[in-house]
């Protein structure tokens, strides 16, 4: 016995979603007073990233931002001219270098002319990922995902997609 049968017989937990659903394209739902949620679009599998909006007493911080493509931006311009709070935005916060979080980071800060709060670190991060922008995949990372096992179409996927941060 190896204990496996065990634990089928523990309860699973069950999640609990306090709003009846996700808020709709270009519009937020707040989920506690001055907290606002935002879902994104994303062109992938994962086909969408929550964001946020935090009341920053004068107007509004914005917490990540979506991938830089022309859909996020067609989406941040409904959510500003469907937003009743006409308060400007204060600054637009990164938790980290993913493209889904830093994104439209650049156009956010200077659309509003607002700064950008994120550590050093995931900054300089982002600034040599963007460096690498247009190269090849390196033979390298793909002789490494061929041996892990990737398929000839992944691998290709990943060669056409590197480079696009």
């Amino acid at each position: 016995m190896d204990g496996l049968e065990d634990l089928a017989s523990v309860p699973k937990p069950a999640l609990v979603y306090p709003f009846e659903g996700p808020p709709a394209r270009g519009e937020t739902l707040e989920v506690a007073p001055g907290v606002h949620w935002i879902r994104m679009p994303l062109p992938y599998a994962l086909n969408h990233i929550n964001l946020w909006t935090l009341d920053d007493g004068e107007g509004w911080a914005i917490v990540d931002t979506g991938v830089r493509n022309e859909e996020t931006a067609v989406v941040w311009r409904e959510l500003f001219a469907r937003s009743p709070d006409k308060r400007p935005l204060t600054r637009v916060f990164v938790t980290h270098m993913h493209p889904d979080h830093v994104g439209m980071a650049g156009w956010l800060t200077r659309k509003f002319g607002v700064r950008l709060w994120m550590t050093r670190l995931e900054y300089l991060t982002c600034r040599v990922m963007v460096s690498d922008t247009g190269r090849e995949a390196p033979n390298d990372a793909i002789d490494f995902y061929r041996r892990a096992g990737w398929s000839p179409a992944a691998i290709e996927t990943y060669g056409a997609r590197f480079g696009y941060f």
